[in-house]
């Protein structure tokens, strides 16, 4: 984990021979992405994929960043590729909810959750059970902001999907990682949600 300064996503880096990067942060001088990557002894050659749980820039601006030195495949769900789709060009591949993307440590699958973004996606790894959840859930019971192209309405649907799932650890786009009781942490986040409805 790659801790985002400002206003900056949390970086996750899955393998390491053949790394997946899990959101790339916003890429400004404060979040230099080559430098931290490389403290992880992560280098060009060694990153396989970029996996982006949505295209807000604090998330997916490091993504040409990463793309100046290496040559990845970049996940990004159909619904949010008209953000970003014409500057990744033949990089970019497109997501549905249920595709697994295979990774050197375990498969991560893709679970849509709009609200905060129209093509926001969760990744679950179901052994051992940890989520990364983008923008959609955070640390004690926070949500995501919704707007532009989101709604609360589909934001609580979303995270009434993520109750239903067994997590133990969940990792957010911003903040602290949830290390044990994740499940209760997203009961707590879809009711303060409802409750903000």
């Amino acid at each position: 984990m790659i801790v985002g300064d400002g206003l900056c996503s949390n970086i996750y880096v899955v393998g390491g021979d053949r790394a997946t990067i899990i959101d790339t942060g916003v890429g400004n001088r404060l979040n230099p992405v080559w430098p931290q990557l490389e403290e992880l002894g992560v280098k060009p050659g060694n990153v396989d994929k970029v996996v982006l749980t949505h295209a807000h820039h604090d998330h997916a601006m490091g993504a040409f960043l990463i793309l100046e030195k290496a040559t990845p495949q970049v996940y990004v769900h159909s619904k949010d590729t008209k953000y970003i789709s014409s500057s990744l060009g033949d990089a970019l591949i497109k997501v549905e909810e249920g595709d697994v993307i295979e990774t050197e440590l375990w498969p991560l699958e893709v679970i849509w959750t709009p609200g905060h973004t129209e093509g926001g996606v969760c990744l679950y790894v179901r052994e051992p059970r940890i989520l990364f959840s983008g923008d959609t859930a955070f640390p004690d019971g926070y949500f995501g902001r919704f707007g532009d192209s989101g709604s609360i309405e589909d934001l609580i649907e979303s995270l009434r999907k993520l109750t239903r799932l067994k997590v133990d650890v969940m990792l957010a786009g911003h903040g602290v990682p949830v290390l044990q009781g994740a499940e209760d942490n997203l009961k707590l986040a879809l009711r303060n949600a409802e409750l903000y409805s």
